[in-house]
């Protein structure tokens, strides 16, 4: 009670002076602190760092400590920006964002207008993360400035990361030595951050390129390996592949010869693990578990079985809602519409917030909902994608594989679970994209300065709107 406090108050300062020092805070704690509670472990980063502060303590605030965090780093970035006499920078994503969380403050106005068992609450929880993901991105926008900024928050991902991969590892041989077997041993958003660190190092041996966190990172590959392994995560081992599917395709486009040659033993490598674990029950067997429970759910375990008929009469009452509802959703803060009941199956706001992510923003503010959600998504993988083709420096070419990666990862785990609702997947999201700003931004620059150089500033000046468009 006597630390605590003062250890605020030396963030606060230290924000106030530094207020890039607030965007490293969140984001690394995003990655390391549990957002929810883990049954049957008990790592010691399982903290109330994203429960409301009104939960465990006298003072009436509803917010987190990491919405304190944001805003206390907004309100130093803001007072800069008024001494400084500068304009807070919008970014390649700020009107996309912008989108994105202007259609659930539509689905609050519907989910209000509609009445009847409209739940307050249940809105401010539906609210949070996509208003967390916003704030991420304007700060990161704002304050990554220099290649300095990116390194450090690319060190932070990976550090964090790997922390996560020891955690799960510890928790796993923690639960061998219950008397029961647990359903996860680990969060179910750490598969997200975890895949993203194997991708990097994929993408790092493609381009060829070598720095200490490179270096770093494929040291570690066997610690996320395993974790990975470990995790028992279906999703984690599709959104994996379909990572690679991503990176082998865009390769294939910037080097062609280079990417033939490691497809191909990808390949090979994969038939033969084909060949050696086809019947392997243990965690060796984990990926063909996933790939099999695509195309045959009866080939999995009883488990994973009951959850995916939990899912499918979970999209039957989508189809529904959606059917009732086509135009305006039930709006935030409104139960989506039942044609079969189900079963509790006690987690928060189960009424109101789906698996399926990805059609969560749809029954909330209709079809102009998931435009806004599939818009964001094609406008940072179009903006990553640019970028890694198009910059000539190494190091912010391999940066961007970080939100490219992310999104692909983000969208393959909130089409089966509450990726969308999660604030760490969101908090780390949102930043990643505003490094991703941050990159488009100096390429432009870059751009205008070579043309300029050569005595042509009106094709400097073309240059940078179709950098920026």
């Amino acid at each position: 009670m006597v630390l605590l406090p003062l250890a605020a108050a030396i963030v606060v300062l230290g924000i106030c002076a530094q207020p890039a020092i607030g965007l490293y805070v969140v984001f690394a704690a995003a990655i390391l602190f549990e957002q929810v509670i883990l049954v049957g472990v008990s790592p010691i980063t399982q903290t109330k760092f994203f429960v409301n502060i009104n939960a465990y303590t006298p003072l009436p605030i509803r917010l987190s400590i990491p919405d304190l965090l944001m805003l206390v780093t907004g309100a130093a970035l803001l007072a800069r920006r008024r001494i400084e006499g500068e304009r807070l920078r919008m970014g390649a994503l700020g009107p996309a964002v912008l989108g994105y969380v202007g259609v659930f403050a539509l689905g609050t106005i519907i989910g209000a207008a509609r009445g009847g068992a409209w739940n307050a609450d249940v809105a401010l929880g539906e609210l949070r993360a996509p208003f967390q993901m916003c704030l991420a991105y304007f700060l990161a926008a704002n304050l990554v400035r220099s290649r300095l900024h990116v390194s450090v928050l690319l060190w932070l991902f990976v550090l964090m990361s790997a922390v996560k991969a020891v955690q799960t590892i510890l928790n796993h041989q923690e639960a061998s030595n219950l008397p029961y077997s647990l359903r996860t041993i680990g969060s179910h958003e750490d598969v997200v951050f975890i895949g993203a660190a194997i991708a990097l190092a994929l993408v790092a041996v493609h381009l060829g390129y070598r720095s200490r966190l490179v270096f770093a990172l494929l040291a570690l590959q066997p610690l996320f390996l395993t974790a990975e392994l470990l995790a028992n995560r279906r999703v984690g081992f599709i959104a994996l592949g379909v990572m690679f599917l991503a990176v082998a395709i865009v390769a294939v486009f910037t080097r062609p010869a280079r990417a033939t040659v490691t497809i191909g033993i990808v390949a090979i490598a994969a038939a033969f693990y084909l060949l050696l674990f086809w019947d392997e029950t243990g965690p060796l067997g984990e990926p063909l578990r996933a790939m099999r429970s695509v195309v045959d759910a009866s080939s999995t375990s009883l488990v994973d079985q009951t959850s995916s008929a939990f899912r499918d009469v979970e999209h039957q009452n989508i189809g529904y809602t959606i059917r009732q509802l086509p135009l305006t959703g039930v709006g935030v803060g409104q139960r989506y519409l039942f044609e079969r009941e189900v079963a509790d199956i006690s987690y928060p706001y189960w009424r109101f917030i789906t698996h399926d992510a990805l059609l969560w923003l749809w029954l909330k503010a209709g079809p102009l909902g998931a435009f806004a959600l599939w818009f964001l998504v094609a406008r940072a993988l179009l903006v990553g994608v640019s970028l890694h083709r198009r910059l000539r420096d190494p190091s912010l070419r391999w940066a961007v594989v970080l939100p490219v990666g992310l999104v692909v990862t983000q969208v393959v785990f909130s089409s089966v679970d509450l990726g969308l609702t999660y604030s760490r997947t969101m908090i780390v999201l949102g930043m990643s994209l505003g490094l991703l700003a941050f990159v488009a931004e100096e390429h432009a620059r870059t751009a205008v300065d070579e043309l300029s150089s050569t005595g042509r500033p009106m094709r400097a000046q073309h240059a940078i709107v179709r950098v920026r468009t």
